[in-house]
Order: C-alpha cells, then structure tokens, then sequence
C-alpha cells in the first residue's frame, strides 16, 4: 500500500518521520525490535532503498542500532541521542557476552521446553510473585538479583537434574552478566518489570517458542548495543 503522501519530502526522510514518530509515542520501546526491511517496504509503499536510507540515518544517530542479519533495534530516544553516554565501560568483552548468550541458550531455552510440559501450578505463582515484586524495586542490584531468582525458577521447574546442576554450578558469572545488563541498559526498571511479565505470561499460555524468541531478541539487542565493539570516530 502507498502510506506517504509523496512529492513534500523524500520518501525517506518520510520513513525515518514514521520510526521516530513511533519510538516517541512509545510505541517501539527501547530495545524492541523493527520490523525487516522487507516488512517496512510492504507498510509504506517504497522500495528497499529508501528504507535502508531512513535505517542508516537513524543509526548514524544512534537512535537505532542494528546487527547484520539479525535486524534492527530501538535503542535512544530522540532527545537522548546528543548526549554522552556515562559509564558505559563494562568487563565483559564482545565474546565473552556472545559465550553467555550460548550458555543461555543451551541452558535456559532448553529449560523453557520443559517448564511449559512439567512445571508445578506452585512454580507458576512463585513467577507470577516475582513479577510483582520486581514492579516495586527501585534500585538496579536488588532488580538483578530478582531477575536471576525468576530464570533458575524457570531452570528448576524444568526438572531436569542437569540443567539445574549446570546453572548452579556458573550462578555467580551468570548473575555478574545480568547484573551488567541491568546496569548499562537504558531501559527503566518498570519496562523490565513489564517485559518479564510479558515472559511470564508466555510460559503460563505454553509458548514456548515466543518465550525463546523473545529472550533471544532481547539478548541480542544487549550484545550489540553495549557488548559490540563500538566504531572509531573519524
């Protein structure tokens, strides 16, 4: 379909309009992920060249980054994306972020499979108590510490001896990454509140699935936004 009004601006000053328009409505959140190329192009009407002009302006920004093959993600909001980041250093390197994002993976979206086939109702409320409690919490150490609690519940009500052993055994590294996660992230708490939530309620519909896409796109987001190598200034 033809969204613009074609002839006032470019058509991609009017794509760049509409995602700026969307991010300060709130409606694509911080961290949340665009729609492909491909996706924009059948929305608006233009071709792949005049989205791919809109992405990389908004890029240059920062207002979005974007990882090759994987897609494009909300990351400042227009009014943030002149100023200086502060302590963003972190001591988790590029790699060792990508190592933890594969132990997650083998480890906790694995357990996902089996918490929606063998978790207890008494498993689904401590989730649903979690959730709750991380609407209340004020400070970013007290919320990391939470939201370890609420994924070894997931990894626990997998039952599976292996899986449980495997998280114990590295859960001091596995909350230190959280913890920087939860640190660097420019999310506020309550939008992480909202985002387990919505977690929460994936696993208590038994979709498993959405659960691990959902994670996987939110890792990834983090990997590139505060774990990627960031680009020389010229």
């Amino acid at each position: 379909m033809d969204y613009f009004n074609k002839g006032r601006l470019s058509l991609s000053d009017e794509v760049y309009n509409y995602i700026v328009k969307k991010i300060v409505d709130n409606e694509w959140k911080i961290g949340e992920k665009l729609p492909s190329e491909s996706q924009m192009c059948k929305i608006f009407g233009v071709s792949r060249t005049s989205v791919r002009a809109a992405l990389q302006t908004l890029q240059g920004s920062g207002m979005i980054v974007t990882m090759q093959g994987v897609g494009s993600f909300v990351h400042k909001l227009p009014n943030e994306i002149y100023k200086q980041d502060v302590d963003i250093a972190s001591d988790i390197s590029s790699e060792q972020f990508k190592d933890f994002f594969e132990f997650r993976r083998a480890i906790e979206f694995s357990a996902i499979d089996f918490f929606v086939k063998r978790a207890t109702v008494q498993e689904e409320l401590y989730l649903a108590q979690i959730v709750k409690q991380m609407y209340e919490i004020q400070s970013k150490s007290d919320f990391a510490k939470k939201d370890f609690e609420f994924h070894m519940t997931i990894i626990k009500g997998a039952k599976n001896i292996f899986l449980t052993e495997a998280m114990h055994n590295n859960q001091e590294m596995f909350l230190h990454y959280m913890t920087e996660i939860i640190r660097l992230t420019k999310k506020p708490l309550s939008t992480l509140a909202e985002e387990h939530n919505k977690l929460y309620s994936f696993l208590l519909e038994k979709k498993a699935n959405a659960a691990k896409e959902f994670l996987y796109h939110d890792n990834t987001y983090y990997h590139v936004a505060y774990f990627s190598p960031k680009p020389k200034s010229e």
